[in-house]
């Protein structure tokens, strides 16, 4: 058989049926495998309709199925001086019939020089969460989503990657047990703020996009032993990129991360801190987790202070603060199957601000179905 109809039989055959274990393919041009994962989640959360804390006194039981069926295929060739060239795909199918994609990147370089990547993938993380089955926080926020009335919980990942249509390169260079990265976000930054009463809105001020964002992010991580240290920035070049309803440049946001962790047998353990200074707002959140061979513990802690807002949103101003607590548990190769496992995982999460006059503590649980194919 030829390569390209072995080659096409291959993809087929991993198409047809996820109960196989990753397949690959070696040629003279290099390597091709195919793989993936399934990840369904049934759902049961306590949270509110919107997302105000302050103004919003519903609250909804939550019963819903999320997740999605992931397909890896990755690629690489290298050079007999070394140098090579990898890309990844990872289409998805998420369990609401919408398509998207994880990571769709294509990288090249030299382990003597260094490596650049360009596409959509995530940069190094600098406020690990362990093991993540299950974390929300009061009003439904996020690192990656500002919303006006909510607990931003900022942990420097506004230019992590993955960021809707905006552009990613990053080069990174590995130097014993040093590693070094600096990645580069630009485009289309508007989408970091929610919609609020049908405009994007910030402190209550109506945002609008008056040019593309060039956001920077440079970060190291030093190994040593069981020990490792993590440090990193980001701030967006283009302080006018965003700008509010009185000519406010938005966009003039400065943040830093770092994280410690440690890991001894089957213990791991991660202490993290994120700070940003922002146009009238400043955020810091701290975190720790630890996970115990599949038992996992964790808690986050945020306080913003909001100096300014608009008219008719001065209930903002002031100090925010929030403490979600979550755990989780995961059972391994269930049935005997290898690479099936199934996670447990809850949370809990107050908003603490005076001024607030409803209820500001949401909590869920969450059964998630893990299999690697």
């Amino acid at each position: 058989m030829t390569r390209k109809p072995l080659l096409v039989a291959l993809l087929v055959a991993g198409t047809a049926t996820s109960a196989m274990a990753e397949i690959s393919w070696e040629g003279s041009k290099g390597r091709l495998s195919l793989g993936g994962d399934v990840e369904f989640d049934v759902n049961a959360a306590n949270k509110q309709e919107d997302s105000n804390l302050y103004r919003n006194d519903g609250r909804n039981d939550r019963w819903d199925q999320t997740g999605r069926l992931l397909l890896d295929v990755s690629g690489e060739r290298v050079a007999d001086s070394g140098a090579y060239a990898r890309v990844k795909a990872q289409p998805t199918l998420a369990t609401n019939g919408g398509v998207g994609s994880d990571d769709a990147w294509f990288a090249f370089g030299r382990d003597d020089v260094g490596e650049m990547k360009i596409g959509r993938f995530e940069a190094l993380d600098l406020f690990p969460l362990g093991q993540d089955v299950f974390v929300e926080h009061s009003g439904d926020t996020s690192s990656g989503l500002y919303t006006d009335g909510s607990a931003y919980l900022y942990m420097a990942k506004e230019a992590r990657g993955r960021a809707g249509d905006a552009g990613h390169v990053m080069v990174s260079r590995q130097l014993g047990d040093l590693y070094l990265e600096l990645a580069t976000l630009f485009g289309d930054r508007s989408d970091l703020f929610n919609v609020v009463d049908g405009a994007r809105r910030y402190h209550g001020h109506e945002l609008t996009k008056d040019k593309d964002s060039i956001v920077v992010r440079p970060a190291l991580r030093w190994q040593l032993g069981d020990f490792s240290w993590a440090l990193g920035a980001e701030h967006n070049l283009v302080e006018d990129a965003i700008i509010d309803a009185e000519g406010r440049k938005v966009a003039r946001r400065t943040g830093y991360g770092t994280t410690f962790g440690w890991q001894s047998g089957v213990i791991k353990a991660n202490l993290n801190a994120a700070y940003l200074d922002a146009l009238n707002e400043e955020n810091l959140t701290l975190g720790a987790n630890v996970l115990f061979n599949q038992f996992g513990l964790g808690y986050i802690y945020g306080r913003n202070k909001i100096d300014e807002a608009a008219a008719g949103y001065e209930y903002l101003e002031g100090v925010q603060k929030s403490n979600t607590l979550y755990t989780s548990y995961r059972f391994d190769n269930v049935l005997d199957l290898d690479n099936f496992n199934i996670l447990l995982g809850a949370y809990w999460s107050d908003f603490d601000v005076a001024e607030s006059t409803t209820a500001t503590d949401r909590y869920g649980a969450r059964v998630r179905f893990k299999y690697h194919f």
